[in-house]
């Protein structure tokens, strides 16, 4: 029975995915953040939102969140109920080719962190909404949810303006 369910469910999946997902055109945007646009590391436990976030960088999946303040970024969430976006990079498996290693991860991870310790400047990064994660709305393209993740592969390029 639960194999069944699962199949069902798979199928069902399959079927309703939009057709960006099926295409393999993901909704990608080119974000620009000041140091104080986004939480990362322990501060995101000060964070006063329902959500429970993951504070710091997993050392053994490399994975790691990052809050952006929707403010701060032009990527339209109207079912997002919190004041931050949810940008997150997925845990590694070496056996996806469109990833980072756990090393780039971490260069990624630290990078963020100087420019916010830093205080100045602008970070530019790509972001993108995968797996019915993005919508076509009313005023175009859309988030589900408040869920983004890092564009692959990763770049991240930080400029002293």
């Amino acid at each position: 029975m639960g194999k069944m369910l699962a199949a069902l469910v798979a199928s069902l999946i399959l079927s309703c995915a939009p057709a960006a997902a099926l295409t393999d055109d993901v909704p990608a945007w080119t974000i620009v953040l000041r140091p104080a646009d986004f939480v990362i590391g322990a501060a995101l436990a000060q964070l006063h939102t329902r959500r429970t976030w993951a504070a710091g960088f997993d050392e053994r999946w490399g994975a790691f969140e990052i809050a952006l303040r929707k403010k701060a970024v032009a990527i339209p969430g109207p079912r997002c109920k919190m004041d931050f976006l949810i940008l997150s990079i997925p845990s590694y498996y070496p056996e996806n080719p469109k990833q980072a290693s756990v090393k780039e991860r971490r260069a990624i991870y630290d990078a963020f962190v100087a420019f916010q310790t830093g205080g100045s400047g602008r970070l530019t990064t790509r972001v993108e909404a995968p797996l019915g994660l993005a919508r076509t709305g009313a005023h175009g393209v859309e988030l589900a949810a408040c869920n983004v993740y890092f564009a692959f592969p990763v770049s991240v390029q930080v400029s002293a303006q």
